[in-house]
C-alpha cells in the first residue's frame, strides 16, 4: 500500500494587517427600531416585541368596536345604525353630530389608526349593511 506524505508548514501565512468593521448605531424614528450598520448590511431587530391580537374569523364583539380615546363634542357612538344601509346611517350621523364625516366603508378595507374627532367610520358589509356600531375614530 502505498502512502503520500505532504510536508504541513507551521509558520503562518503573512498578511497585512486587516481593520475590524467601523459598527454604527442608527436609530429610525418611524419603527422605532435601532439597526446596526456593518459592512453595508442592515440588520433591525425589535427591543419590545409587540402586542398582537390572533386574527380569528369570528363575527366582531362590543369590545373589537373602537372606543373615542379622547373626549370629543356631540354624540360619539350609534349603537342603533347597527343593520341599517351605511348611506342612511352616514346621513343619520351627520345630523346627529355635524362636527363629524361619516364614512362608508367596505369590511376589511385597510385604514389608518390615527384617532380623529372628526371621522365616523360606517363599516358595512357586501349588502350595504352596517355590521358595526358606528363610533368616531
Amino acid at each position: 500500500m502505498a502512502s503520500i506524505s505532504t510536508p504541513i508548514s507551521t509558520s503562518s501565512p503573512s498578511f497585512p494587517m486587516l481593520q475590524k468593521p467601523t459598527i454604527t448605531t442608527i436609530s429610525s424614528p418611524f419603527l422605532r427600531l435601532p439597526s446596526i450598520s456593518k459592512a453595508r448590511k442592515v440588520r433591525c431587530s425589535i427591543e419590545d416585541k409587540p402586542l398582537v391580537k390572533p386574527i380569528d374569523d369570528a363575527p366582531p364583539t362590543p369590545e373589537d368596536d373602537l372606543t373615542p380615546q379622547a373626549p370629543c363634542p356631540g354624540k360619539n357612538s350609534w349603537p342603533e345604525l347597527v343593520g341599517k344601509t351605511g348611506v342612511v346611517a352616514a346621513a343619520i350621523i351627520e345630523k346627529e353630530n355635524p362636527l363629524v364625516n361619516a364614512i362608508v366603508l367596505l369590511d376589511g378595507t385597510p385604514v389608518t389608526m390615527d384617532f380623529r374627532c372628526d371621522r365616523v367610520r360606517v363599516w358595512v358589509n357586501t349588502e350595504g349593511v352596517v355590521i358595526r356600531t358606528p363610533v368616531i375614530t
